[in-house]
């Protein structure tokens, strides 16, 4: 099986998306030239198919994009500035279109689904306090 990552550089806007086959060798690469990407992303997070969301928690906005065979993106969708929290530490894919915010300053989060067309909809608040405050890394598991 052939796996996709993307590899993103805040500092200059720039990233690489790759293949990793089953034996572990890296192939497939396409640089994404500097000037590219927004340089304010805190967290990007895949989505079901080839979709990835991007964040800023500076504006509190964001986007999702798909990520065609070709390693070109595309299909590009503005969250705009503001429509999200600007507190949100970590951001991960729970399973199909929905995601996982997580709030560390004050132990709270909101589950959504973004669908097939790019809209952020069935959202879900989990209050403050309900999680810790000092988790470094939120992480989805694979179904079994």
């Amino acid at each position: 099986m052939l796996e996709r990552i993307l590899f993103y550089g805040a500092s200059k806007g720039r990233g690489v998306v790759a293949s990793i086959d089953d034996s572990n060798n890296i192939g497939d690469v396409t640089v994404i030239p500097e000037g590219s990407f927004a340089k304010d992303w805190t967290e990007i997070a895949p989505l079901s198919g080839d979709r990835i969301l991007f964040y800023s928690a500076t504006r509190g906005g964001g986007g999702v994009a798909a990520i065609d065979d070709d390693n070109n993106i595309g299909d590009v969708t503005l969250v705009p500035n503001g429509s999200m929290a600007n507190d949100w530490t970590q951001i991960t894919a729970v399973s199909g279109d929905r995601i996982l915010f997580y709030g560390k300053s004050k132990g709270r989060g909101v589950v959504a689904s973004i669908d097939d067309g790019n809209n952020i909809g069935d959202v879900t608040v989990i209050p403050e306090g309900s999680f810790a405050k000092d988790w470094t890394e939120v992480s989805a598991l694979h179904p079994v």
